[in-house]
Protein backbone atom coordinates (compact mmCIF):
# COMPACT_ATOMS: atom_id res chain seq x y z
CA UNK A 1 0.00 0.00 0.00
CA UNK A 2 1.30 3.45 -0.88
CA UNK A 3 2.14 5.77 1.97
CA UNK A 4 1.46 9.47 1.90
CA UNK A 5 4.45 11.59 1.01
CA UNK A 6 3.29 14.39 3.25
CA UNK A 7 0.71 14.46 5.99
CA UNK A 8 0.43 17.80 7.75
CA UNK A 9 -1.28 16.58 10.93
CA UNK A 10 2.09 16.76 12.70
CA UNK A 11 2.61 20.30 11.41
CA UNK A 12 -0.56 21.67 13.04
CA UNK A 13 0.40 24.30 15.60
CA UNK A 14 -0.85 24.39 19.18
CA UNK A 15 -1.23 28.18 19.49
CA UNK A 16 -4.42 29.83 18.22
CA UNK A 17 -2.54 32.20 15.90
CA UNK A 18 -0.65 29.23 14.50
CA UNK A 19 -3.83 27.25 13.87
CA UNK A 20 -5.46 30.24 12.14
CA UNK A 21 -2.37 30.84 10.00
CA UNK A 22 -2.13 27.14 9.17
CA UNK A 23 -5.77 27.01 8.04
CA UNK A 24 -5.40 30.19 5.97
CA UNK A 25 -2.19 28.96 4.37
CA UNK A 26 -3.78 25.60 3.63
CA UNK A 27 -6.83 27.33 2.07
CA UNK A 28 -4.56 29.40 -0.16
CA UNK A 29 -2.67 26.25 -1.20
CA UNK A 30 -5.91 24.44 -2.06
CA UNK A 31 -7.00 27.45 -4.12
CA UNK A 32 -3.62 27.35 -5.89
CA UNK A 33 -4.13 23.67 -6.67
CA UNK A 34 -7.62 24.29 -8.04
CA UNK A 35 -6.22 27.13 -10.15
CA UNK A 36 -3.57 24.81 -11.59
CA UNK A 37 -6.14 22.12 -12.36
CA UNK A 38 -8.41 24.62 -14.13
CA UNK A 39 -5.44 26.01 -16.01
CA UNK A 40 -4.42 22.50 -17.15
CA UNK A 41 -7.98 21.75 -18.31
CA UNK A 42 -8.10 25.04 -20.20
CA UNK A 43 -4.75 24.27 -21.88
CA UNK A 44 -5.90 20.77 -22.77
CA UNK A 45 -9.12 22.13 -24.25
CA UNK A 46 -7.19 24.71 -26.23
CA UNK A 47 -4.69 22.15 -27.56
CA UNK A 48 -7.42 19.69 -28.53
CA UNK A 49 -9.43 22.49 -30.10
CA UNK A 50 -6.40 23.68 -32.05
CA UNK A 51 -5.51 20.16 -33.25
CA UNK A 52 -8.96 18.84 -34.10
CA UNK A 53 -11.12 21.75 -35.18
CA UNK A 54 -8.57 24.54 -35.60
CA UNK A 55 -10.27 26.56 -32.83
CA UNK A 56 -7.99 27.18 -29.82
CA UNK A 57 -9.13 29.16 -26.80
CA UNK A 58 -8.46 32.81 -27.49
CA UNK A 59 -5.95 34.24 -25.03
CA UNK A 60 -4.99 30.93 -23.45
CA UNK A 61 -1.36 32.06 -23.18
CA UNK A 62 -2.42 35.24 -21.39
CA UNK A 63 -4.52 33.27 -18.93
CA UNK A 64 -1.79 30.68 -18.31
CA UNK A 65 0.73 33.45 -17.65
CA UNK A 66 -1.54 35.25 -15.19
CA UNK A 67 -2.85 32.15 -13.43
CA UNK A 68 0.61 30.59 -13.08
CA UNK A 69 1.86 33.62 -11.19
CA UNK A 70 -1.23 33.58 -8.99
CA UNK A 71 -0.94 29.84 -8.24
CA UNK A 72 2.73 30.06 -7.33
CA UNK A 73 2.27 32.98 -4.96
CA UNK A 74 -0.77 31.39 -3.32
CA UNK A 75 1.18 28.22 -2.53
CA UNK A 76 4.16 29.97 -0.89
CA UNK A 77 2.57 30.61 2.55
CA UNK A 78 1.70 26.94 3.11
CA UNK A 79 5.17 25.93 1.98
CA UNK A 80 6.60 28.25 4.63
CA UNK A 81 4.28 26.96 7.35
CA UNK A 82 5.29 23.34 6.75
CA UNK A 83 8.91 24.34 6.16
CA UNK A 84 8.83 22.96 2.65
CA UNK A 85 11.18 25.47 1.06
CA UNK A 86 14.47 24.19 -0.29
CA UNK A 87 17.27 24.48 2.23
CA UNK A 88 20.85 24.48 1.00
CA UNK A 89 22.67 23.10 4.00
CA UNK A 90 25.89 21.95 2.39
CA UNK A 91 27.98 24.22 4.61
CA UNK A 92 25.86 23.96 7.76
CA UNK A 93 25.39 20.21 8.24
CA UNK A 94 28.48 19.98 10.44
CA UNK A 95 27.43 22.94 12.60
CA UNK A 96 25.77 22.43 16.00
CA UNK A 97 21.96 22.28 16.09
CA UNK A 98 21.86 25.55 18.05
CA UNK A 99 23.57 27.44 15.22
CA UNK A 100 21.38 25.81 12.59
CA UNK A 101 18.32 26.88 14.58
CA UNK A 102 19.60 30.48 14.62
CA UNK A 103 20.20 30.33 10.87
CA UNK A 104 16.63 29.07 10.40
CA UNK A 105 15.32 31.97 12.48
CA UNK A 106 17.38 34.42 10.43
CA UNK A 107 16.16 32.87 7.15
CA UNK A 108 12.52 33.11 8.30
CA UNK A 109 12.99 36.76 9.24
CA UNK A 110 14.58 37.53 5.87
CA UNK A 111 11.67 35.74 4.19
CA UNK A 112 9.19 37.82 6.20
CA UNK A 113 10.88 41.09 5.28
CA UNK A 114 11.05 40.11 1.60
CA UNK A 115 7.40 39.00 1.58
CA UNK A 116 6.18 42.24 3.15
CA UNK A 117 8.25 44.29 0.69
CA UNK A 118 6.83 42.28 -2.23
CA UNK A 119 3.33 42.81 -0.84
CA UNK A 120 3.88 46.54 -0.62
CA UNK A 121 5.45 46.86 -4.08
CA UNK A 122 2.85 44.64 -5.77
CA UNK A 123 0.12 46.72 -4.15
CA UNK A 124 1.64 49.89 -5.57
CA UNK A 125 2.04 48.26 -8.97
CA UNK A 126 -1.54 47.03 -8.90
CA UNK A 127 -2.84 50.50 -8.04
CA UNK A 128 -0.79 51.95 -10.91
CA UNK A 129 -2.09 49.33 -13.36
CA UNK A 130 -5.64 49.97 -12.21
CA UNK A 131 -5.17 53.71 -12.68
CA UNK A 132 -3.77 53.55 -16.20
CA UNK A 133 -6.21 50.87 -17.38
CA UNK A 134 -3.56 48.41 -18.55
CA UNK A 135 -5.12 45.33 -20.14
CA UNK A 136 -4.03 42.14 -21.86
CA UNK A 137 -3.69 42.19 -25.63
CA UNK A 138 -6.09 39.49 -26.79
CA UNK A 139 -8.72 39.25 -24.08
CA UNK A 140 -8.52 42.85 -22.89
CA UNK A 141 -8.47 41.58 -19.28
CA UNK A 142 -7.45 44.17 -16.74
CA UNK A 143 -3.86 43.36 -15.76
CA UNK A 144 -4.38 44.34 -12.13
CA UNK A 145 -6.75 41.38 -11.68
CA UNK A 146 -3.77 39.03 -11.73
CA UNK A 147 -2.05 41.11 -9.05
CA UNK A 148 -5.02 41.16 -6.67
CA UNK A 149 -4.58 37.61 -5.26
CA UNK A 150 -0.81 38.11 -4.98
CA UNK A 151 -1.11 40.89 -2.40
CA UNK A 152 -2.79 38.80 0.32
CA UNK A 153 -0.61 35.82 -0.62
CA UNK A 154 2.61 37.71 0.05
CA UNK A 155 1.16 39.25 3.20
CA UNK A 156 0.22 35.78 4.44
CA UNK A 157 3.69 34.53 3.51
CA UNK A 158 5.21 37.29 5.64
CA UNK A 159 2.96 36.39 8.57
CA UNK A 160 3.79 32.68 8.20
CA UNK A 161 7.52 33.46 8.10
CA UNK A 162 7.25 35.58 11.25
CA UNK A 163 5.34 32.77 12.93
CA UNK A 164 7.91 30.13 11.99
CA UNK A 165 10.70 32.41 13.26
CA UNK A 166 8.80 32.85 16.53
CA UNK A 167 8.29 29.09 16.86
CA UNK A 168 11.99 28.47 16.30
CA UNK A 169 12.94 31.24 18.71
CA UNK A 170 10.64 30.13 21.52
CA UNK A 171 10.85 26.41 20.92
CA UNK A 172 7.06 26.11 20.75
CA UNK A 173 5.51 23.14 18.95
CA UNK A 174 4.63 23.94 15.37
Amino acid sequence: MAEALFVDTDARPDALIGRVLHKLCRFFAVCAGITLILMALMSLTSIVGRALIDKPILGDYELVQMLSAVAVTMSLPFCQMIRGHIIVDFFTTALPARINKRLDIFASLVMAVAAFIFCWRITLGMIDLYGNGDASMLLNLQTWWGYAPMVPSFFLLGCAALYTAWVDFTGARA
